[in-house]
């Protein structure tokens, strides 16, 4: 039986609906709405402003929306006001739209799949973030930017300098006395040097915000009681923490310790063809920052081991067994120990925290 589509243009509030899908955009949204009737009211734009007002004096119902900047913060608010929200990945949408709607990728084809991928009760959703998960993950973000922008101006820097024979060795670069080499050097033309100097006080400035945000990091997990547990894991400091306590949500959800990794992709993939099983790359799923905060995280494990500095005599016998096996692939033992490291450490951190969760 064909689904009857109605177009509208504001939400009928004095209706009962079972599912709403947005498909947020920056400034509207398209809504689909599902009411108890079976029918489908459309609405192609619609003002935040307009959706937030209609949310309020609804009946509880259920939002479903895919994952984007203004995710989190809308559903926070949709929560307060008692609705359920649904957070659903943009493969499924994708999914639903190629197979019920032939592949016309639309808005408003968007948000009906949302509304009703909604009531797939098999269905993985995306946790939200609340408002401190925002704070740990906005800070960390903002870290790994500036780090960014440090290390593009300094190379960058350094190559054009290396073209004008002047080269600049690797532990001078964040010094005040850099700005003298490339005002004293002769092969410069003027119009170069005022631009070069300014290059060095961008990566001077973009330093001691790094340095600053840094600090303000350290300061948090050191008076937040989840991040002091992670760090009772050797190898894992507080800006790793920090983008725990943001990314993880609920810890109880991870079944068992060999999951964890697999959440922030750094297992291999699978690839099962008939009888033969092949493990390919890593799955790269899940937050990148995390993802590499961890691989610098296990690299450290494996370097107290190697060291005889790691408290766990166990992990450190199997570490040390590892590394004198031949690996069938490149890129060296580290890697391949990299998911395995953290097995045994998360298995405790996972028993540790049975009571408590990340919110």
């Amino acid at each position: 039986m064909s689904v009857r589509r109605i177009l509208a243009k504001t939400i009928d509030t004095d209706l009962e609906y079972e599912a709403i899908g947005i498909d947020l955009a920056k400034n509207c949204v398209s809504t689909a709405l599902l009411t108890t009737d079976g029918e489908v009211v459309c609405i192609d734009r619609l003002d935040y402003s307009e959706l937030e007002k209609s949310a309020q004096v609804l009946t509880p119902t259920t939002f479903a929306m895919e994952p984007c900047t203004e995710m989190n913060y809308l559903v926070q608010k949709l929560e307060a006001w008692g609705h359920r929200c649904l957070v659903i990945g943009g493969k499924n949408v994708q999914n639903y739209v190629e197979n019920h709607y032939s592949g016309q990728k639309t808005d408003l084809n968007d948000a009906q799949a949302l509304a009703f991928l909604a009531q797939d009760t098999q269905l993985r959703t995306i946790k939200a973030k609340d408002m401190e998960q925002q704070k740990y993950a906005s800070l960390t973000t903002l870290r790994e930017q500036y780090i960014k922008q440090y290390r593009q101006t300094i190379v960058s820097l350094k190559g054009i300098c290396q073209a004008w024979g002047l080269n600049i060795s690797k532990g001078i670069s964040g010094k005040a006395r850099l700005k003298d080499l490339i005002e004293n050097h002769a092969a410069f033309p003027e119009e170069l040097k005022e631009s070069l100097v300014d290059m060095v006080t961008h990566a001077q400035t973009a330093q001691k915000a790094l340095n600053k945000i840094t600090k303000t990091l350290e300061e948090l997990a050191k008076n937040d009681k989840l991040c002091q547990l992670i760090q009772t894991i050797p190898g894992l400091g507080p800006i790793c923490s920090c983008r725990l306590r943001a990314m993880i949500g609920d810890i109880k959800r991870f079944k068992n310790p060999k999951d964890f990794p697999a959440y922030y992709g750094l297992v291999p993939r699978s690839i099962v063809t008939g009888h033969n099983e092949k493990k390919g790359k890593i799955t790269h799923r899940g937050d990148k920052t995390m993802r590499s905060l961890m691989v610098q995280g296990a690299g450290s494990v494996i370097n107290m081991a190697t060291k005889g500095k790691l408290k766990s005599k166990q992990l450190t016998k199997w570490i040390l067994k590892k590394q004198k096996e031949k690996m069938p692939w490149g890129g060296g033992n580290l890697y391949a120990l990299l998911p395995q490291s953290f097995y045994g450490l998360l298995e405790l951190f996972l028993s540790a925290v049975n009571h408590i969760t990340l919110k």
